[in-house]
């Protein structure tokens, strides 16, 4: 076996987070949602030629098919998947770099909170190892891409979002909880009624048969009750409508929805939703949570998982282009280039170039030649 270190272990991949996912209704629908979000744009692998242009690698290039067929389990979808979930319970996420029995490279997802960092003077990181269920494994760096989100606590751990949101999670549950005790399993009586005079065990059973056979069932609530020989109500406990449980939810979800950059629109809260302002939680969402992520996971697979593999000039994107809530940006922007182009502040190959495309022999001249040539002809 291996000694045990302290690292991603050492309290900031608590097993326990990850229960989260499975117990609350406000963390699972937002990283679900930023899960789906993540898969639903492809990972495009780029190459630099010689002469400093960017070109797409072709489908069966090993880079790119990895991505695609990660392992003989996994799709593509299934991996970035997992890496966002894991990212969102934990703060880390793992990726094992392993050959099949031909000797192709595959990658399989770890679960962090079973990765142990092993820490080095000179390197930094000496390896990792995972405790699985068939025991431990061992891991070289240059076998392992470790995504994180930076923890100013603790240089060997990213930090998990549920450190800073779990009391409001756990709050959430705790009232569900009691809710649902309060409603199924409560044994203390709402009031009691105190008489005038001593009552006899057969009046007492007389009176509660009585009592049930007017006012019990659905059908039945509400209506009024006259007991000339009861002088007071005295109520017990507190009131179940005094319980603002409502109140606590609603302050769940607003913050896991900031925790998470969720807008409370797309996590099915309806309550105040337009058209008008679901399309703006898409866009922000979009805009302010999901390309960010993007470029911060397409930038750990160009710098650790190409190299792993043999590969240097290489670099990895998402393809954007179809998402429907960037596309009135997409839009928006090509009316901007469209002017620049026509007033001559940028060249055909310029804007080429800031949208990844090769340049054109004809390209450097002025868009307005163009026009002019168009109307001389």
């Amino acid at each position: 076996g291996f000694p045990s270190f302290a690292g991603s272990n050492g309290g900031w991949a608590r097993t326990e987070y990850g229960e989260y996912y499975a117990t609350s209704v406000p963390v699972y629908s937002a990283i679900r949602l930023r899960a789906d979000a993540l898969s639903r744009a492809p990972a495009i692998v780029y190459r630099t030629t010689p002469s400093g242009d960017r070109v797409r690698v072709e489908r069966d290039h090993p880079a790119q098919r990895i991505l695609e067929r990660v392992n003989r389990w996994y799709t593509s979808s299934d991996l970035w998947r997992a890496t966002e979930i894991y990212l969102n319970l934990w703060g880390s996420a793992f990726w094992a770099i392993e050959r099949d029995e031909q000797g192709q490279p595959e990658i399989w997802p770890l679960r962090p909170d079973r990765v142990t960092i092993v820490p080095d003077r000179r390197q930094y990181i000496r390896g990792f190892v995972y405790n699985g269920r068939n025991g431990q494994v061992a891991y070289t760096p240059d076998e392992i891409v470790w995504f994180r989100y930076f923890n100013p606590l603790e240089e060997y751990a990213g930090l998990s979002p549920i450190a800073p949101v779990r009391m409001s999670a756990d709050m959430a549950k705790d009232s569900l909880r009691f809710n649902r005790n309060f409603l199924r399993n409560s044994a203390q009586p709402d009031f009691v009624l105190l008489t005038n005079e001593n009552m006899t065990d057969s009046e007492i059973e007389e009176f509660y048969r009585r009592w049930e056979a007017r006012f019990q069932g659905p059908d039945k609530a509400h209506r009024p009750a006259v007991a000339s020989f009861i002088r007071d109500i005295k109520t017990l406990g507190i009131s179940h409508r005094e319980m603002d449980f409502i109140q606590g939810l609603r302050w769940s979800l607003e913050e896991v929805s900031r925790t998470y950059g969720v807008p409370k629109p797309l996590l099915s809260d309806l309550e105040r939703a337009t058209f008008s302002n679901v399309n703006a939680a898409e866009r922000f969402f979009w805009r302010n949570t999901m390309v960010p992520e993007m470029r911060f996971m397409a930038d750990q697979v160009t710098r650790n998982l190409f190299p792993a593999l043999g590969y240097t000039g290489l670099e990895l994107e998402f393809d954007l282009t179809a998402i429907e809530a960037l596309s009135e940006d997409e839009s928006t922007r090509v009316s901007r280039e469209v002017q620049l182009l026509d007033r001559g502040v940028l060249t055909i190959n310029e804007v080429r170039r800031s949208r990844n495309l090769t340049d054109v022999p004809w390209g450097d001249d002025p868009a307005s030649n163009f026009s002019k040539r168009g109307r001389k002809g």
